[in-house]
């Protein structure tokens, strides 16, 4: 998962070699005693940000003193903005993970305002050398991977094992700082957007656990479900069928509307209100991609089509 192409491994072990040689002063620190406040750096996708949940939970129960920020994109916002477990957001649309869209903001201003929350410790969840880079110019005692590269910019780097589970490969960045782990993914939904799901419900005469959605795209075009795939799942099902996807998946999903069974409400409904619709639904069918993480955390059944990403690492007991 967290690691670079085979092209790149030859520079990358020779970037890390003079980076070991100019910053080995930074295995020299040691961790703080007490811990008043963290940063977590999650910078990826909706499916990470889910994943990523019971890392927070973990930490806060077992540190309950603790102030628990996340540093993440606009996108993942809503999914951890009501969670118990983190107390602040703070956002940023890195220039090399976000091609386009989104608010811009210089990673300088950026790092000023972490600076300025004078945090105690920073934990970089995705191995990725440039957010390595911020944690190291955050100021704060940094934990992280080193599978990428960059793992010089660390106080701390942890052991990817690209074998395991995804969720216990999160917890295990944070393996110090708990007694007791928290594994349950989570997504805590807001009364208004609970209201606005049920508003969007009566409008289409959807009933709860009668209907089936179906997100056929991802954000990798190698994963997404073929045209032929999606009409043979929507022929396959009796249920009304709900297609779902971001605005920028309506021209794809358009063509499925020549089925009578289906109602198309691509790009209609914010993270929140499709989490609350996907609760209510009997079924998620989907490749792998953020609504089946959703899927998990609110406890409904689902079938995930794996094509290119390994289903023992992202994946749960129900996936093909």
């Amino acid at each position: 998962m967290y690691l670079v192409k085979k092209i790149f491994i030859p520079i990358i072990f020779l970037l890390d070699i003079l980076g070991n040689i100019f910053f080995f002063w930074t295995k020299l620190h040691s961790a703080p005693k007490k811990i008043k406040k963290v940063l977590f750096i999650r910078l990826e996708h909706i499916g990470d940000m889910v994943l990523a949940t019971p890392v927070f939970e973990t930490f806060k129960k077992n540190n309950p003193g603790a102030e628990i920020t996340v540093l993440c994109r606009e996108l993942t916002v809503p999914l951890i903005k009501n969670n118990p477990y983190v107390d602040k957001i703070i956002t940023y649309e890195a220039p090399w993970f976000i091609k386009r869209g989104g608010k811009k903001r210089s990673l300088w201003n950026l790092i000023k305002e972490l600076r300025s929350k004078k945090f105690d410790m920073v934990f970089e969840m995705h191995g990725d050398p440039r957010n390595n880079l911020i944690a190291f110019l955050i100021g704060a005692y940094s934990i992280g991977y080193g599978c990428r590269g960059g793992g010089f910019f660390l106080n701390k780097i942890m052991p990817y094992d690209p074998k395991k589970h995804i969720i216990k490969q999160n917890l295990s960045l944070i393996k110090d700082y708990y007694n007791k782990e928290y594994y349950k993914t989570r997504i805590f939904i807001s009364n208004k957007e609970e209201k606005n799901a049920l508003e969007l419900m009566k409008k289409y005469g959807l009933k709860k656990n009668k209907y089936i959605i179906i997100s056929p795209l991802s954000g990798r075009t190698e994963k997404n479900l073929t045209t032929k795939e999606v009409e043979n799942l929507i022929k396959k099902h009796k249920n009304t069928i709900l297609i779902v996807g971001s605005k920028s998946e309506s021209e794809n999903n358009k063509q499925f509307r020549k089925f009578n069974n289906v109602i198309d409400i691509t790009g209609q409904t914010s993270i929140q209100t499709l989490a609350f619709l996907v609760k209510n639904a009997k079924k998620i069918i989907a490749p792998d991609t953020g609504i089946i993480h959703i899927a998990k955390a609110v406890g409904t059944d689902f079938e995930c089509i794996y094509k290119t990403t390994d289903a023992k690492v992202w994946g749960y007991e129900k996936s093909r």
